[in-house]
């Protein structure tokens, strides 16, 4: 019980986490998405003033996020690999046995939930938690068995039910949610600082790592997860439970901090969602859109329908710019007209930041009230505070990775700049010097120009069906797993339903001849602009954990979300742009690090614990197979011929992330040290705005300048609204784990080796969780304590460079 359980809940419901929201991934290039591609990844993707590629959160991670965002949430459920369902701990009331959101055990009845099941469920299971955790705090006992024993159940009860609401909210959001999640904020806000500032809990916690005989017991997994505890306790403030001067003062300050450092995250999410749906630019002239693909114009027509505007008709019209990252990504990529694109970004960099959804003031309280609680927990900055938590470890080796990534970075942007400034001039007669919004449309022009394809072109080779099954085929070769979707009877029989006639479900297998039941996942992969945060990201479900009395072991159950266009008819499936195939990969390697995780202690399993700053790694890991020649002949094929993908236009996509590199990689660069300038050095009481921080920063890392009205920080969801804060800098140290790990596949001469180092990779990064610190999982898993940053170079053409 501790900090990452206040951490846990309060990210369940919306306001803590992204990556990882999830991650979603590597951010805009992640997320971002944790990319996670995170809601705001367009913002940052446009609003970067650099060119770039298409985003793909955060995420987050953890996203989510921003991953973030990742937004990696986490919630229990009971469900076990020999099909008997654990017991339930709730109490036998009325509530517990008729509220879908706490009367489950298998899988949420997420047909059955509606917003009004959500205040009265926390009310009765908080009102449970307070009363049963205050009558063993009388009994708690130096061992395993009484502490993390008698605080599993009730963290169990608690993530599982904010889990289904927070899930729901992102995928179903209403005003009827909105309302009834900003009522159970503060009861869960209360609750988990009771438990996390447990003066019993802490004294038997710290007696049992000072007792010898009692600590040796452990086994490792064990011993991490008590340390953790104590230190996540420490930072929730256990201290100011101690008799002393001041120190009743101090709690009442630190959780009123706490709670609305909640309050304020979720407003501050909920403000983004609504600036993005309230805007439209409703276009009459289809002439206006020349150089939007079809795909694009048909998507654009329903958006105007939705919004009151025609019938829907791609070639009559009218069209309707909105700015959900599966339109504006896009728009802003392939439209000729400059005048309207810059319309579209001005609306975008200033997204939330104007009347009633104005994220300025938000930001600028949510600093001040970080600085002020890592103050009172004795440390000089909340990047300090953030950082302690994190593998970096500190806020000096965090920036140092940065500033080296910098320097071998600069020449390749500089140049990229260069090349695309000349042929912006030379080839399409457009003005220069480029602007914010024409390094989107410049950029893709180029890559047409260097590659022969446009990302439109490409998408008719990549129908997700196969796509999909691909996916499916890396994880069985490299991981030995099967993955099957569930048919509508199985479903049925297995009494699973969904929030969305869309939505799938995957069932997880050992691919050796037991076939043993490993995890489900469900997979939600259509935009939902109406009802559905945009980005993508992964979230969990359940968690892996051993029953400790019936050893009866319940298999893990994720979600895989992204919000790519759903088909526009029965008769084609959907073809994607190549950058949501890397973040459909992306945020599978987060699922993966959740699913085949051999832990079975839950406060440790799969993607909890694991440090911040490593949990990117499993999902930027599996981005590197989408440009393998050999699993790109598996997914791609002409979705009306089924012709293999031309063998240039394949070389292309396998090229295309060295494509103006250096601006893409600069991009993040500058996220992440503004993010750790805001929480380190700045002072919000200053003269200097945020928005000052962000020009002051820019005039390092953005060759092409912000203008002067971007406010492309209202729209920051991975550090405001999400998990990152004092931590985006994680998707570029995680790479770096990510790309070195990946090269150890790449090593190896035959397909059976590489065979081996994917199991190797699966009994190590994926299968120890948050049981084992990153760095010894490192080790054992590629041999040495370091990493080497040469891959990570050499994946995005840099290499050269850096040695220049």
């Amino acid at each position: 019980m501790s900090r990452q359980l206040l951490t846990t809940a309060l990210s369940s419901l919306r306001i803590a986490n992204s990556r990882t929201l999830a991650a979603t991934s590597r951010p805009a290039a992640r997320t971002n998405v944790r990319s996670f591609t995170s809601h705001g990844a367009s913002s940052r993707l446009l609003s970067s003033s650099v060119a770039s590629r298409p985003a793909i959160i955060i995420a987050g991670s953890r996203a989510s996020s921003s991953r973030v965002p990742l937004t990696i949430r986490r919630a229990l459920a009971t469900v076990t690999d020999s099909g008997a369902a654990l017991k339930s701990v709730g109490p036998k009331s009325l509530e517990f046995n008729t509220n879908p959101i706490l009367n489950w055990k298998a899988f949420p009845d997420f047909a059955a939930v509606r917003p009004d099941h959500v205040v009265p469920a926390i009310t009765a299971l908080v009102q449970y938690i307070e009363t049963t955790f205050a009558d063993r705090a009388k009994k708690f006992s130096p061992s395993w068995a009484g502490t993390m024993g008698e605080t599993q159940d009730l963290e169990d009860e608690l993530e599982r039910a904010s889990g289904v609401i927070t899930h729901l909210s992102m995928v179903k959001d209403s005003p009827e949610m909105r309302k009834a999640m900003q009522e159970i904020q503060p009861m869960v806000v209360k609750v988990s600082l009771q438990m996390g500032q447990s003066l019993e809990l802490y004294s038997a916690l710290d007696q049992l790592r000072n007792n010898p005989q009692e600590w040796d017991s452990l086994d490792r997994e064990q011993k991490r997860i008590v340390e953790k505890a104590i230190q996540g306790m420490k930072l929730s403030g256990v201290g100011f439970g101690l008799p002393g001067d001041g120190n009743e003062a101090k709690k009442l300050r630190f959780n009123e901090i706490q709670g609305r450092k909640a309050q304020l995250s979720l407003k501050f999410s909920n403000n983004i969602l609504d600036a993005t749906k309230a805007f439209a630019e409703i276009v009459a002239n289809k002439s206006d859109l020349d150089g939007c693909p079809p795909g694009l114009l048909r998507t654009m027509a329903l958006q105007a329908e939705k919004r009151g505007h025609g019938s829907g008709n791609a070639e009559e019209g009218p069209w309707a710019v909105t700015l959900d990252a599966p339109t504006i990504i896009p728009f802003m990529m392939s439209c000729t007209n400059r005048n309207l694109r810059e319309k579209v970004y001005r609306a975008n960099v200033k997204r939330a930041s104007e009347g009633d959804l104005d994220n300025e003031p938000i930001i600028n309280e949510l600093l001040g009230l970080r600085k002020e609680e890592a103050s009172m927990l004795g440390f000089s900055s909340y990047g300090a505070l953030s950082l302690s938590k994190k593998m970096a470890a500190n806020v000096e080796t965090a920036t140092d990775i940065l500033e080296k990534l910098y320097s071998a970075t600069l020449p390749a942007a500089k140049k990229d700049l260069e090349e695309m400034t000349k042929f912006a001039r030379q080839h399409l007669d457009h003005p220069t010097p480029l602007q914010p919004w024409d390094t989107p449309y410049i950029g893709e022009e180029f890559r047409k120009n260097q590659f022969h394809y446009s990302a439109e072109q490409i998408s008719e080779y990549l129908v997700f069906p196969r796509v999909m099954q691909t996916l499916f085929d890396v994880a069985h070769d490299s991981f030995n797993i099967s993955v099957k979707e569930m048919t509508k009877d199985e479903q049925e029989l297995s009494n699973i339903t969904t929030w969305h006639k869309d939505v799938k479900v995957y069932k997880v297998q050992d691919a050796g001849p037991a076939k043993k039941l490993l995890a489900y996942f469900y997979g939600d992969f259509y935009s939902r602009s109406e009802e559905k945060q945009s980005g993508a990201w992964m979230d969990v479900c359940v968690t892996r954990m051993k029953d400790p009395s019936s050893a009866n072991v319940r298999v893990p159950i994720a979600y895989m979300i992204c919000n790519q266009p759903p088909p526009t008819n029965d008769s084609e499936p959907t073809r994607m742009k190549f950058q949501d195939v890397v973040t459909l990969f992306h945020e599978f390697g987060h699922c993966l690090q959740h699913m085949l995780t051999t832990v079975d202690y839950p406060q440790a399993s799969g993607i909890k614990g694991v440090e911040w700053d490593f949990v990117e790694v499993a999902s930027q890991f599996m981005e590197n197979f989408t440009y393998e020649s050999h699993w790109l002949d598996r997914m791609a094929a002409h979705f009306k011929s089924g012709d293999a993908m031309p063998v240039d236009m394949k070389s292309s996509v396998m090229k295309s992330r060295e494509c103006l590199a250096g601006m893409a990689m600069m991009r993040q660069l500058h996220f992440a040290l503004l993010d750790l300038e805001l929480h380190t050095r700045y002072e919000p009481s200053s003269a200097d705005t945020i928005f000052d921080v962000n020009r002051r920063i820019a005039g390092r890392t953005c060759l092409v300048p912000p203008i002067a009205e971007d406010r492309f920080l209202c729209g920051f969801s991975h550090i405001f609204g999400g998990g990152y804060a004092a931590g985006y800098y994680s998707y570029k140290y995680s790479e770096l784990y990510s790309a070195d790990a990946y090269a150890a596949i790449e090593e190896q001469a035959d397909t059976e080796a590489k065979r081996r180092v994917g199991r190797k990779y699966r009994d190590t990064v994926l299968a120890y969780g948050g049981a084992t610190d990153p760095k010894h999982v490192w080790k054992e898993f590629r041999g040495r304590d370091g990493v080497q940053v040469d891959a990570l170079l050499r994946h995005s053409g840099l290499f050269q460079s850096s040695r220049a």
